[in-house]
């Protein structure tokens, strides 16, 4: 009799999507396990549904050992750094196999056989022989032990990872309080594809549940895991976890990596290509599986017709689920309950004709019509974003439009010094009579190094010490700042002030309270999908994302009329807007948040949203 034929026919007919996460099914090449011929053997170990145990010579298992515990690197508030989870059994650590008793799964003798992980995670069990074809696969990495129990007479690679190490401790209660070994994997995999969110999309295929398995393991820290596997280990279910500890689970999935990922626009990865472009998907992927797994774990269930358009609330001050098309979606709480009326539209630069998206906002007593993109149209003083200002690439103008300087459009009239060289003579002048020093070679050097910053970018950097701002205030209603196109205009601070104030009207914000409701991660309640820049950096599953603050320009303006006084300060005269999306995530606070708010200064360099003309 073919046992090994019997045993994955029999798992791999199963009805559960689950099961294949204990009985490796996969003949996929290069994950199938390299068996060598068996020979039968002498009967050993017993088990309840077979008369014999066959002892299996000289044969090849491999296993993958995964557990990437999620944290994001939290930077300054306008620079956030992103990279994804790294696995501890990238190239570290060591996987014991250990023969187990097929009925009580006690360790059967003292045989084991120990390999030193070296290859992503990977290793290989070569010319093993066994006695029993019950194992226990035990990935151990510093303090990180996780654990698999499979049956090898089933082909595939034998994944350790967190979901296992759960599996592991059900299957073990399940044989210790009578049932086959058999008998207990079923119902694991049962309990497990309910318990983790697995089993809530009924067409689940391999790729998805290994990424959705990725997922799990990306989320929590070991020790809550050991907490999960008591819980998981007793009943077979996670809704029985105290409120606390579901909350804690919400503040992890909240803190995970790809929420920042997929603040960043689509297109930021498209112009990496299709592996980038595929990576933004498993993000979108993850965080669908994410809905599940809270979903499961506060006791709403799979989403089905019958609950078509209710909400799930998940203890989350940001998060509710929300049940659309059979599949419980994320969807942020106040992006549900409220939005601002608005239009989508386009319009079309005559100058390039480039199309750009617009949104007509009704604001109740007036209504604005915005683009819905930055502004991509090409002058002199304009540039694309990348690592720094003014040294980009012209991919980045297409993610994310230009970047566009008031100050390079000042004639060398505005400036104090007017070549760099006369900046380096003008300063080593001031720096010797301000010094007691008369080390004039010492003071040239300090000289050169301060004109460089001044002249960095071509001399387009907003430098308060090259520019005479004074006179920039006095003439400012004959420089012409305006880039957009016939029929638009260069915003004016009162059309940002006015569209604050009636988003913080309408949706309940107090002074000094975060405005954070127009990313269209925030479900983009206004329309108007203003995105992060970010530099992305890898391929495949190792990306970087170094996220940036989002500078918007709008028209300097005159506030006020009459003389200066000794209290004259030019930003009271002159305006400058800066919208700023800063991210809170540190390893400790996992409130994620955008936080919008206004920063007044001299005219400097940004990104461009022009408004209509009404």
């Amino acid at each position: 009799m073919n046992y090994k034929t019997m045993s994955r026919n029999f798992i791999c007919k199963m009805a559960m999507p689950l099961a294949l996460m204990f009985a490796a099914c996969s003949t996929d090449e290069g994950n199938a396990i390299s068996k060598v011929e068996t020979t039968p053997g002498t009967q050993m170990g017993g088990s309840s549904e077979e008369p014999s145990v066959i002892a299996y010579e000289n044969i090849s298992l491999m296993a993958r050992a995964y557990y990437a515990p999620a944290g994001n690197e939290a930077g300054s508030s306008e620079d956030v750094s992103v990279s994804v989870p790294t696995n501890v059994f990238l190239d570290a650590g060591r996987v014991t196999l250990m023969e187990l008793d097929s009925v009580s799964l006690a360790p059967f003798g003292d045989t084991s056989f120990t390999v030193a992980i070296n290859d992503g995670g990977t290793v290989r069990f070569d010319s093993v022989s066994l006695r029993s074809p019950i194992v226990s696969f035990e990935a151990v990495s510093g303090s990180i032990s996780l654990k698999a129990i499979v049956d090898v007479r089933d082909t595939g690679m034998i994944i350790v990872d967190g979901v296992s190490h759960l599996a592991a401790y059900r299957i073990e209660k399940l044989a210790e309080a009578g049932m086959s070994f058999a008998a207990a994997r079923t119902q694991a995999g049962t309990e497990i594809a309910t318990a983790l969110g697995f089993g809530a999309e009924p067409q689940i295929n391999s790729s998805t549940e290994a990424l959705w398995r990725k997922a799990f393991s990306e989320v929590l820290p070991f020790t809550w895991l050991e907490r999960l596997k008591g819980e998981f280990g007793e009943t077979g279910t996670l809704t029985g976890l105290l409120d606390n500890e579901k909350e804690t689970l919400v503040k992890r999935v909240e803190s995970s990596y790809i929420f920042t990922v997929l603040q960043v626009s689509s297109r930021a990865f498209e112009r990496l290509g299709d592996s980038a472009v595929q990576y933004y998907q498993d993000c979108l992927q993850r965080r669908a599986y994410f809905a599940n797994l809270l979903a499961s774990v506060f006791g709403y269930g799979a989403c089905s017709s019958e609950k078509e358009g209710q909400f799930a609330d998940i203890h989350s001050g940001m998060y509710e689920l929300k049940c659309e098309s059979d599949a419980w979606k994320m969807t942020i709480r106040q992006a549900n309950k409220v939005s601002v009326a608005h239009t989508f539209g386009t319009m079309t630069d005559s100058r390039d004709a480039k199309t750009y998206k617009t949104v007509q906002l009704d604001l109740g007593d007036v209504s604005q019509t915005w683009m819905a993109e930055n502004l991509n149209y090409e002058t002199e003083n304009s540039s694309c974003f990348k690592e720094e200002f003014f040294t980009g690439e012209m991919s980045y103008c297409s993610s994310y439009g230009r970047i566009y300087s008031f100050v390079a459009r000042l004639d060398s009239s505005y400036r104090k010094y007017t070549t760099k060289e006369g900046c380096v003579d003008v300063k080593t002048l001031e720096y010797l009579n301000e010094s007691s020093s008369d080390d004039t070679l010492y003071w040239r050097g300090r000289a050169e190094e301060d004109c460089d910053v001044i002249y960095e970018y071509g001399g387009y950097r907003d430098d308060s010490d090259n520019i005479l701002w004074e006179k920039v205030a006095d003439s400012l209603e004959s420089i012409s700042f305006d880039v957009c196109p016939e029929g638009w205009r260069m915003p004016q601070y009162e059309d940002w002030a006015k569209l604050f104030l009636y988003l913080r009207s309408h949706f309940g914000v107090e002074p000094g309270e975060e405005l954070n409701y127009l990313l269209s991660w925030y479900g983009n309640p206004v329309g108007f999908s203003m995105d992060y820049i970010a530099d992305i950096r890898g391929d495949s599953d190792w990306y970087r994302i170094g996220v940036r603050s989002v500078p918007y320009l709008f028209a300097p303006k005159v506030l006020s009329e009459g003389g200066r006084d000794s209290t004259y300060d030019f930003s009271n005269r002159v305006v400058y807007g800066s919208i700023v999306y800063a991210v809170n995530a540190t390893m400790y606070n996992v409130n994620h948040y955008h936080e919008l708010k206004q920063a007044y200064g001299r005219p400097e360099m940004g990104f461009v949203r022009c408004i209509k003309d009404e």
